[in-house]
């Protein structure tokens, strides 16, 4: 039998209950605002059939996640597979423990289980009218083998599931209960900022720490890998304003020399380049607009985008020679455990990661250098806790950013002003590249064509025309990109639907 934190035996990994009825249910996955800690919930309490009003969550931490085989799953909250990865497994988790209960109190009352049914916390003997509550057959159901097979509930029958119950997280977060990675507070607390090199691929030339040691609440001026400088002071406002004191020289590297319009002409290169990867063809797509009775040609781009999220990276370190543990807004606690490890130097074993509520995700939270600067940075305080926190000027300048491209449109007529032909070239950055390029598929990146393929769920073209080619040349800048809400279909459907008003007005349509 396993125990809680609190000392309670829990059902299964998934169900703690009080001796009160009230439901602990474990959510693996991130509330980052999108509703999937309430929907996975109400997925385990539909199956676990318990009093939805008696309902409170807590993040396993990925560390435990290890030490028992990966019981809980995948933590990766991204591209919305929250709920939709793990809908099936949380719903067994709940179903077995309703099991377990039944039979726990089955067995008290020397009946069988399948006399017994369960509803709303209670356990009812159907034939004598006895009952009991899940509060009160907890411990003994902890203690029963979970059974191998269950058969899930009908979604008509569900009552819990899919029904517009209050959420969860909104009371915390508008009455102030609510405790971000931002807030976390432990016993002899230190707090960082942090400076790294502006550009991309600098690294630290020198600073002088001498400078500001002396300044109100510093405590230690340490270097962060090659590229970064932190300041750790009593509260986090010393280290900021001691940190903006720090004279620091950086050596920018070529990539000093990069600008907004040297990017736009690198991409422009790739609008006509004869090297492309196609995402999506059919006819001939050339022959027919070169043998157009009219074309229309339009060129559009799309900038960076940062996440902006409302909380800036944070995260929290405690380093010893044995053990390090993170207290982190993150959207992946795994990957989060991975880098903590890493950083650190020890197993994962001796690793683990607390992952606090974050102010917002959007895909930034996938990306975890804030958490290798945090253990970089408490390594070298070992048995302090230290929080780094990142300044706004900070976090907009060194965020994963939503890749930059162009796109070079053109569409056929034929003398009857039908639309014959559409070549749509994208020119620019490639997320996979960057964060994957083991998933590339013989050098192609299959993201940048969301909402452009021949189909799929989420990402068909919406469009029959008979001669179509939509193409992909890479070219990426050294500023790096990431997934951001929406990825590619952000800019592709504004190119498309752009250029379809376009065709619409050069045809004498109306767009609509």
């Amino acid at each position: 039998m396993v125990r809680a934190a609190d000392d309670l035996p829990e059902v299964n990994a998934w169900v703690v209950i009080r001796p009160d009825d009230s439901v602990v249910i474990r959510i693996a996955r991130t509330e980052m605002g999108q509703g999937t800690m309430t929907g996975l919930a109400q997925l385990v309490a539909e199956e676990l059939d318990c009093d939805w009003s008696k309902v409170s969550t807590e993040y396993p931490t990925p560390g435990q996640n290890l030490a028992r085989n990966r019981v809980w799953g995948n933590f990766s909250t991204a591209g919305s597979r929250g709920i939709r990865e793990s809908n099936e497994y949380v719903r067994r988790g709940g179903a077995i423990a309703r099991l377990m209960l039944i039979q726990a109190a089955a067995n008290e009352w020397k009946v069988a289980a399948s006399e017994c049914s369960a509803s709303n916390s209670m356990i009812t003997h159907e034939p004598s009218g006895r009952t009991t509550t899940f509060g009160k057959v907890a411990e003994a159901a902890a203690r029963i083998e979970p059974p191998k097979d269950v058969t899930l509930k009908d979604p008509k029958a569900w009552k819990i599931a899919g029904k517009p119950v209050k959420r969860l997280d909104t009371a915390p977060k508008v009455n102030g209960a609510q405790v971000y990675g931002i807030d976390v507070k432990l016993p002899g607390l230190l707090c960082a900022a942090i400076s790294g090199c502006p550009v991309f691929g600098g690294t630290v030339k020198s600073f002088d720490a001498a400078h500001i040691t002396s300044m109100k609440g510093v405590r230690k001026v340490v270097p962060v890998g090659d590229s970064a400088v932190a300041v750790v002071a009593d509260h986090w406002w010393e280290a900021k304003v001691a940190l903006d004191a720090l004279p620091i020289t950086w050596e920018e590297g070529s990539n000093a020399t990069v600008t907004s319009a040297s990017i736009a002409e690198f991409l422009k290169t790739g609008l006509d380049a004869e090297q492309a990867f196609v995402g999506n063809e059919s006819g001939d797509a050339k022959q027919a607009i070169a043998r157009a009775a009219k074309k229309v040609e339009a060129v559009y781009n799309f900038p960076y985008q940062h996440h902006a999220t409302m909380e800036p990276m944070n995260a929290t370190a405690l380093y010893t020679a044995d053990r390090c543990e993170v207290w982190a807004p993150t959207q992946n606690g795994e990957a989060a455990l991975a880098v903590t490890s890493e950083a650190s130097g020890l197993p994962l074993a001796q690793c683990d990661v607390h992952k606090m509520p974050p102010g917002g995700g959007f895909g930034r939270r996938t990306t975890h250098d804030y958490v290798q600067q945090v253990v970089a940075i408490a390594k070298q305080m070992p048995g302090t806790p230290v929080k780094l926190i990142w300044s706004r000027e900070e976090d907009m300048t060194h965020g994963r950013y939503h890749p930059i491209t162009q796109a070079k449109m053109v569409g056929a007529f034929d003398s009857n002003k039908n639309l014959t032909a559409l070549h749509m070239r994208i020119s620019g950055q490639s997320i996979l590249a960057y964060v994957a390029p083991q998933n590339l598929q013989n050098g192609k990146d299959p993201v940048v064509f969301q909402g452009l393929n021949a189909g799929g769920a989420e990402s068909a073209f919406g469009y029959t025309i008979p001669n179509l080619l939509i193409d992909h040349a890479m070219r990426n800048p050294h500023i790096p990109p990431h997934f951001w809400r929406g990825v590619n279909n952000n800019q592709n459907a504004i190119y498309l639907e752009c250029f379809m008003d376009e065709l619409a007005h050069a045809a004498g349509q109306d767009p609509l």
